[in-house]
């Protein structure tokens, strides 16, 4: 995750967790989710304001502008991201880029 001044910048996803082997990992399962939930929202509801990839093992939300409803977005990622990392923390790790 990258953030400046204005928040968040660029939520980058990638890997697996391996937590259970493939097709029963939850922890991937509950990343997975929430990505999948979040390229939904920002797509429907602020489709111009940030660029979106979802490949296999890879997701990646990059703000293009300034716009307050993709940030409150970004953050409730950040969020659902860290309540799972608070729980899962040997198999996932958030890393925090000041830019």
């Amino acid at each position: 995750m990258k953030q400046d001044a204005e928040g968040i910048r660029m939520i980058d996803v990638s890997g697996h967790a391996m937590q259970a082997p493939h097709g029963e990992d939850l922890v991937c399962a509950g990343v997975s989710c929430i990505m999948t939930g979040a390229l939904n929202a920002l797509d429907i509801l602020v489709p111009q304001a940030c660029d979106l990839v979802l490949e296999t093992g890879h997701v990646s939300i990059r703000k293009k502008e300034a716009d307050e409803q993709a940030q409150l977005l970004l953050q409730a990622i950040l969020i659902q991201l860290q309540t799972m990392e608070a729980q899962f923390s040997e198999y996932m790790k958030i890393k925090v880029q000041e830019v």
